[in-house]
């Protein structure tokens, strides 16, 4: 239900701006005002006369390279064209687009030797890959879909689920439970909700959409949950939900850069947070700081990457103007402006890859409305300017980036799948 709402509200904020009627506008107030959104919306509406009306200086938008973009479309390209197609296109950036003989649905690279995921469409099942993702062995079935993986400095692999998260400490070949969620439906949001500190302790943070009828509210479940003994046992913390955050955790992630831990919130107030520095204070109990402290100062960002000194943010605007947010110090920040037709698509993911070049940041815009359209896209120069890959409709294809990694990797796995046929490909991404 909690998810139908924010869907459905959001496309009668998109209607608002491409069909005129007082009925539709009075009906989108009211569901504003239900769901609590008004804070959002009051941003949306900013953001957009700024656009509208030219007033976002030039300089703020992001800028793309000139190089042609593949249009995801129902063109009757048979499976041979398509790969050719896009390998064509990669080739021409100096990639390789490999076809991997895996479909996976995600993965975990660890450390660059050995591949940990789950493979389309049995995703309840894990694999490990020791020789580049040729060949998989079968490690364990659980009761759920595995929705994250994540691997400790002392190899301890932790895989959620829906509800709650397994622990193996014997490389895979035996899994307990070690943790139950605050709803059946909660779980950590995939490469970006689960993180080491350099002493070993270990943070995560619950996201769940759940609107309860009776109290005609979302249920709340931004929990953060931290354990010291690499797993064994957790801690809850309410500290978000004290703090008036009605809904989920997006991110969780300790910053190299900062010597912090990162957190963003959602889902009224989109707040940013940052802890005390590590050095000076517990990284059990840390002092926590609201970055921003009005939705309109931006927050509750859905990805993050770090990298040559910079960290970048993607928003999480569904239907508004979205943005990538970028700081050096945690204190200034600064911010690019996405430019139609992808606007108003969060950036729900972005993936750092180690190119031989340097650092290259990958970045997926999942959501599409009649008149935008969704986007993958990269940059290898630390967003100064930004490839176009995959051009697409939500409601014809579906384009996700599947890898995640402690250590930046060399390689990345993006997935490719056509709605009407249902045909999913995977593909692998390494230096030419």
């Amino acid at each position: 239900m909690g998810r139908d709402l924010t869907r459905d509200l959001t496309k009668q904020y998109s209607n608002l701006f491409e069909r005129k009627g007082l009925k539709r506008l009075l009906s989108f107030v009211q569901d504003v005002y239900r769901s609590g959104k008004l804070r959002e919306i009051i941003s949306f509406a900013v953001w957009e006369a700024f656009h509208k009306f030219g007033l976002f200086p030039k300089k703020e938008y992001l800028v793309f390279d000139k190089r042609d973009v593949i249009k995801l479309k129902n063109e009757n390209l048979t499976a041979a064209d398509f790969d050719a197609k896009t390998a064509r296109f990669f080739e021409n950036a100096g990639l390789i687009a490999e076809k991997s003989d895996i479909n996976w649905k995600l993965l975990y690279i660890n450390n660059n030797e050995e591949i940990l995921g789950s493979i389309y469409p049995d995703d309840c099942d894990l694999y490990k890959s020791t020789d580049g993702g040729k060949s998989v062995t079968f490690m364990h079935k659980f009761p759920e879909r595995i929705k994250s993986i994540f691997v400790s400095s002392k190899k301890t692999i932790f895989v959620c689920l829906k509800g709650s998260m397994y622990k193996s400490s014997d490389q895979g070949r035996t899994f307990e439970k070690v943790l139950e969620l605050g709803s059946p439906i909660s779980f950590f949001r995939f490469n970006n909700a689960m993180t080491e500190t350099p002493d070993g302790t270990l943070w995560a943070g619950e996201y769940g959409n759940i609107w309860d009828k009776d109290k005609t509210a979302w249920r709340k479940l931004a929990y953060m949950y931290i354990s010291s003994d690499d797993g064994k046992s957790w801690n809850r913390s309410d500290f978000l939900i004290e703090q008036k955050t009605n809904k989920h955790v997006h991110i969780v992630r300790y910053s190299k850069l900062l010597d912090r831990l990162i957190v963003a919130d959602g889902d009224n107030y989109k707040r940013l947070w940052l802890s005390a520095p590590l050095k000076g204070s517990s990284a059990e109990k840390p002092n926590w700081k609201a970055v921003n402290r009005f939705h309109i100062q931006m927050g509750g960002y859905t990805s993050v990457v770090e990298s040559d000194g910079k960290i970048s943010f993607g928003t999480d605007y569904q239907g508004g103007t979205n943005f990538i947010v970028e700081t050096t110090d945690g204190k200034k920040f600064t911010k690019r402006i996405i430019p139609d037709p992808y606007r108003r698509s969060p950036i729900d993911n972005m993936v750092l890859r180690k190119s031989k070049s340097g650092d290259e940041i990958w970045a997926n815009l999942p959501f599409s409305t009649s008149n935008s359209k969704c986007l993958l896209m990269y940059t290898g120069d630390n967003g100064k300017s930004w490839n176009r890959v995959f051009e697409y409709n939500r409601s014809t294809h579906t384009v996700w980036l599947i890898n995640s990694s402690t250590d930046i990797s060399n390689e990345l796995y993006f997935s490719v799948e056509d709605l009407s046929s249902r045909d999913r490909v995977v593909y692998r991404i390494t230096d030419n």
